[in-house]
């Protein structure tokens, strides 16, 4: 009997927290996570959102908030982010988010076909040195994979203050005939989309001077 080859995944990169977790942090991550967990084989007829790289859980939770009907996803491997979302989740007594603490790619492969309205990548890391590049999370592979899991029609929200990676990120969804990139020139991408809030990131590429560019596509086949 043959054995079935190992898929091998993509990596998720993460930089090194700075500073060790305080105990609070800890209790968060180990006892109080649990109850808001993603689970591969759950059932819904909610709408449902995706964030990806959630950093420290604004977006997040903004999006909970104002949509308490829909069922909202984010994953993130930045425990700091993590913790700081679930105590969030838990001031706020929300009901309708989800978290999955893992690789980015074994998410997508749990995730059914069709199955996600919207997509919010908010400020994904830049990896500005160009011996990283090959880090960066959009790529050919990646936009397969949320083809398979995006709705028609469905959206992608992404934002960052990186020209360079701004630049591969028009690349690879140009690339893409499944894809159409709603904005149509960068000048119609100056301006945060009103469903967004400002993120500890977003605030940070302010203080910095940088530009920032809030893209929007959709999926058309």
């Amino acid at each position: 009997m043959k054995k079935s080859k190992k898929i091998l995944l993509p990596l998720s990169y993460k930089k090194k927290t700075r500073r060790p977790l305080s105990e609070k942090q800890k209790r968060l991550l180990r006892f109080n996570l649990q109850k808001f967990l993603f689970k591969k084989n759950f059932s819904t007829k909610k709408k449902i959102f995706l964030e990806i790289g959630f950093g420290y859980g604004e977006n997040l939770i903004n999006l909970g908030k104002k949509n308490i009907d829909e069922l909202i996803i984010g994953c993130e491997v930045y425990e700091p982010g993590i913790a700081n979302l679930v105590k969030k989740i838990e001031i706020n007594n929300l009901k309708n988010i989800c978290i999955y603490p893992k690789n980015t790619f074994s998410l997508l492969e749990k995730l059914k076909k069709n199955s996600i309205e919207k997509i919010f990548m908010l400020y994904p890391d830049p990896w500005p040195k160009k011996k990283h590049f090959k880090r960066r999370l959009i790529s050919k592979f990646f936009l397969e994979k949320i083809d398979k899991i995006l709705k028609k029609n469905g959206l992608i929200f992404i934002s960052t203050d990186s020209e360079n990676y701004l630049n591969t990120i028009l690349i690879e969804f140009f690339l893409n005939r499944n894809f159409l990139w709603i904005d149509k020139k960068i000048t119609n991408c100056y301006e945060r989309p009103e469903k967004l809030i400002e993120s500890k990131y977003e605030k940070k590429a302010t203080m910095k001077g940088n530009k920032k560019y809030f893209l929007k596509f959709k999926k058309i086949c």
